[in-house]
Formats: structure tokens, sequence, C-alpha cells
């Protein structure tokens, strides 16, 4: 008797999981898609001084960094930040007929400037590192974490809101009522934000012979998508 009373709540489990498995279903792919703008700029500007000693490279490193620096604050952009790393310091090998002679030292490091995209600023920047110091600079154009993260609960809403919207049309088509959702698979979004880059060497100073001109910058629109799986069932 015991055993027939232990068998029975697993004979009820058991026929609740294959009466789930019955349940009539809709099974529809939502998805969505937007476009975006790149709302902010990261600068990567690379400097190197060559010195016979150590400490005359690093020296004239450093006050290259500092006149960076400088040049940007006067710029009166706020908003920005400016970090330094990729800091090293390395023997100056030169190889010359098949044969290598130490001369002296290389000092080098990676000047980084987030700026948010907003009319002058990356322009007031960018004419502050042409008139500064001698330079190598890239512009990378990006999405920021915050407009990411938004973007993403909008890709999921605008996702649900497609499956709830196909699933009511293939019932009303045929004549099935009372849906209700199920099911919900989702795995995250994957949105590749690729950046736009922008490379450029900037001059000793600027050549006034010539009339001047504003850099100007060509933003492109990122497309993002998502998409989301839901099951619904209904009545007949």
């Amino acid at each position: 008797m015991k055993k027939l009373l232990f068998a029975l709540p697993f004979l009820f489990l058991l026929g609740s999981v294959f009466a789930q498995e019955n349940i009539p279903l809709i099974q529809v792919e939502g998805t969505s898609e937007l476009s975006i703008m790149p709302d902010e700029a990261l600068m990567f500007i690379n400097l190197s001084e060559k010195a016979l000693k150590v400490s005359e490279a690093t020296n004239a490193l450093n006050k290259k960094t500092k006149s960076i620096e400088d040049a940007l604050k006067k710029t009166r952009v706020s908003g920005y930040t400016f970090t330094v790393d990729n800091y090293f310091v390395n023997v100056n090998r030169v190889y010359s007929n098949n044969s290598s002679k130490d001369s002296g030292y290389v000092a080098a490091q990676t000047i980084k400037v987030r700026v948010k995209i907003a009319e002058q600023n990356l322009v007031k920047i960018t004419e502050a590192l042409h008139q500064t110091t001698d330079m190598t600079y890239n512009v990378q154009f990006q999405v920021s974490d915050a407009l990411r993260k938004s973007s993403a609960a909008k890709l999921l809403e605008l996702a649900i809101a497609d499956a709830k919207s196909k699933a009511e049309v293939i019932a009303k088509s045929l004549g099935l009522s009372k849906l209700q959702v199920h099911n919900v698979t989702y795995t995250s979004g994957n949105n590749n934000y690729m950046p736009v880059m922008r490379n450029a060497k900037a001059m000793l100073a600027m050549d006034t012979s010539e009339s001047y001109q504003e850099p100007t910058f060509s933003l492109e629109e990122q497309k993002l998508n998502d998409r989301v799986m839901v099951s619904f069932s209904f009545s007949k």
C-alpha cells in the first residue's frame, strides 16, 4: 500500500509534464532594429622621444604630455577625460646592413582623450593637438555605455512587441483566442559596435600661408538589432 501511495504523486507529476508538452502553442520570433549615431569620440595620441640617457628621454616625453594636457585645458571643453597608459622605455636599437647598434633610449606612451560628441568640442580639441607638438593620433567614434544600455532596453521592448503582434495575426487568421505567454527564450543581442576610425598626423605648426579650414568629421549610423522567441498558448 505504501508503494502505491508513493507511486501516485510520481505518476501525477509525470502526467503533468506530458500535459504541458501537449499544450497547443504558437511560437514566434520577435525581431527589432535601431539606427543610432555614435555619441562619443576616443582619441589615441601616440608620443615618443629618443635620447642618449633614460632620464633625458623620459623628461622630454613628460614635457610633451604636459603640453598636450595644458593645451586641452585651454580649449575650455568640459566633460572630457585624459588618461595615459602603455608607458615604456626601451633601448633604441638601430639596424643597418645586417647589424644592430644601440643608440640611447626611446620612451613612449599613449594618451587617451574621451569626449562627448557635441558641436565644436571635437574641432577645438583637434585644433589644440595640431598646434601643440609632433605626434600621431587617431579618432575612434563609438557608442557610450549609457547609450548602449538604453538602446538595448529599447531593442528588447520592440522585439517583444513584434513577437506579440505576429502571434495576434496568426491567432486571428486561424480563429484562435485567449493568447497567453507560455515561454520566453532570450539571449542578449549580439551587436558588434564597430568603431569608425579616423587617422591623422599632427603638424608642428599650422601653415598660415594657406587659408585655414576647420577639420570635418562625418559620423556613420550604426544598425543594432535584437531577437526573442516567445511561445503563446491559445484556445480554439
